[in-house]
C-alpha cells in the first residue's frame, strides 16, 4: 500500500502541473493588453478592411485560451497517473506514455510527489535523457508534421474528462481520524 505524503489543495495541484501554460497564457494576456495600448487597436480596427482586421485580431485574441485547455488535459493525465500509481505502485510502464512532453512530465511528476514517489520518477526521466531545459515536446524533433493530425489535437487540448477512481481527500481525513482517536485512547488508559 502505497502512503501519501503530500496532501495538496486541488487548486494548487492544478497550478503546479501547469505552471508553464498558465505563465504562457499571462504572457499572452499581458502581450495583447500592452499591444492594445501601444498600437491604438480600436482605432486601427475602425479603418480599412474591418472584416480582415477583426479576423486577425480574433485569432490573436484565442491564443491564451489554447494553453488553459492544455491545462486541463494534463490535469486528466495527472488524475489518471495518481489512480495507476496507486493502485500498482511505480512502475516506468505506467509513466512512459506521459514522458514526451515537459507538461506531461509535469503532470507525471505532481501525481508521483503526492504519493511518495517523486524520486522514482524524477530518476526515471533522469535516465531516459530529460532535464529542465527539454520544455519542446519531442514530436517537434522527430516528426514536426504531427501538429496537424487530429490525434495531437484531441491529445494536446481536448484529453477526455477522466474521473478519478480514488477521492484522496476521503482517505486522508480517515486517516487523521484514526489517528486522533488513537491519541484520544491511549491518553485515556495513561491517565
Amino acid at each position: 500500500m502505497v502512503v501519501q505524503l503530500q496532501k495538496r489543495c486541488l487548486l494548487l495541484t492544478y497550478l503546479k502541473l501547469g505552471y508553464l501554460l498558465h505563465l504562457m497564457t499571462l504572457a499572452e494576456l499581458v502581450i495583447i493588453y500592452y499591444g492594445f495600448q501601444y498600437f491604438n487597436i480600436g482605432k486601427w480596427l475602425q479603418s480599412d478592411f474591418f472584416l480582415l482586421k477583426s479576423f486577425l485580431l480574433t485569432s490573436l485574441i484565442v491564443a491564451p485560451i489554447f494553453p488553459q485547455f492544455d491545462a486541463r488535459s494534463r490535469f486528466q493525465n495527472y488524475k489518471q497517473v495518481k489512480d495507476h500509481l496507486f493502485l500498482n505502485g511505480f512502475q516506468p510502464r505506467i509513466i512512459k506514455p506521459f514522458s514526451y512532453s515537459r507538461c506531461q512530465r509535469d503532470a507525471v511528476l505532481a501525481a508521483a510527489e503526492e504519493l511518495g514517489m517523486a524520486k522514482e520518477c524524477k530518476q526515471y526521466f533522469k535516465n531516459q535523457g530529460y532535464r529542465w531545459y527539454h520544455v519542446l515536446p519531442e514530436f517537434i524533433f522527430h516528426r514536426p508534421h504531427y501538429i496537424f493530425h487530429k490525434a495531437f489535437w484531441l491529445n494536446t487540448f481536448f484529453a477526455k474528462y477522466y474521473p478519478a477512481k480514488f477521492d484522496f481527500t476521503a482517505t486522508v481525513q480517515e486517516e487523521k481520524i484514526s489517528i486522533s482517536e488513537y491519541f484520544s485512547f491511549t491518553a485515556g488508559s495513561i491517565i
